[in-house]
């Protein structure tokens, strides 16, 4: 599993909602994964709080800290004869213990929701976050 760094303002705004979810586009997403081609990753969606952190346990693993999530969908072009074209990672947004003005990401996690045939239906009122800037 990997682990990536995310400063607290790109997550500013999906802590806003309070566990509400939120989905991310654009410079809406963290700077860690800007780079993947749209084509292949067609929905982001996180949520979380700066308050209140919790401890998590995901495969043998615990989480201390834990202040949000993100679901990344992408395409796999492998899994598509299979009938499950889209993956689903869940990634675990943690405080850095080290830093304060950070936060560290912890995956890709995959749960019982990682082949999915389809995207999932987002409520028409959800709030798109294009941007981490003010």
């Amino acid at each position: 599993m990997k682990k990536k760094r995310m400063n607290k303002a790109e997550f500013e705004k999906i802590a806003e909602r309070q566990w509400v979810p939120v989905r991310l586009i654009g410079d809406g997403m963290p700077a860690w994964m800007r780079g993947i081609p749209a084509e292949k990753c067609p929905l982001v969606l996180a949520s979380g709080i700066f308050i209140d952190s919790r401890i998590v346990e995901h495969d043998g693993i615990t989480y201390s800290g834990v202040v949000g999530g993100m679901d990344i969908y992408r395409y796999d072009e492998k899994d598509v004869q299979r009938g499950y074209p889209i993956n689903k990672d869940h990634y675990f947004i943690v405080l850095d213990p080290e830093n304060d003005d950070a936060l560290l990401v912890y995956g890709p996690l995959k749960d019982n929701e990682h082949w999915l045939g389809e995207l999932p239906m987002l409520p028409d009122n959800i709030t798109i976050i294009e941007s981490s800037e003010e």
